[in-house]
């Protein structure tokens, strides 16, 4: 988040110097606001693995989803890109993306062969509970 922060806030830093006005302070502040808003929701990703499934969400609870454990299929560990970045979004490699940084992750295939892959700082860990809970309910 300090990547958005400082660029910004020398763009901020810069704007008031060379022209200060309120309008320019209330958009300023505006503008940390959001960012601030948006660096709390997504940079924490929290994943539970129960006999029931899978759930994941970001921040304080919102955006998140649910897999129940009759709908895994498989899941491995995997890695994504760069290029693939972070946040939720579709890819073409990993299905729907749940990544708040790092490449490491764990993709589960869905009965129905769709796929949801969450990014995660103990992808052996995660895999092993899905797998543990998948192969308890078969």
């Amino acid at each position: 988040m300090w990547w958005i922060f400082l660029p910004v806030g020398a763009i901020l830093a810069a704007a008031w110097f060379t022209d200060p006005s309120i309008e320019l302070l209330v958009s300023a502040l505006v503008a940390i606001a959001v960012i601030g808003i948006a660096g709390v929701i997504f940079t924490r990703l929290t994943i539970r693995v129960d006999a029931n499934g899978v759930t994941w969400h970001l921040g304080w609870g919102w955006p998140g989803g649910a897999l129940a454990t009759s709908e895994i299929e498989r899941a491995e560990i995997t890695r994504t890109s760069l290029f693939e970045g972070w946040g939720i979004h579709w890819t073409i490699w990993h299905g729907w993306l749940w990544n708040v940084g790092g490449f490491q992750a764990v993709e589960i295939t869905k009965t129905d062969g769709s796929r949801i892959t969450l990014g995660t700082d103990d992808p052996q860990g995660l895999f092993q509970a899905i797998e543990r809970f998948r192969k308890g309910a078969a």
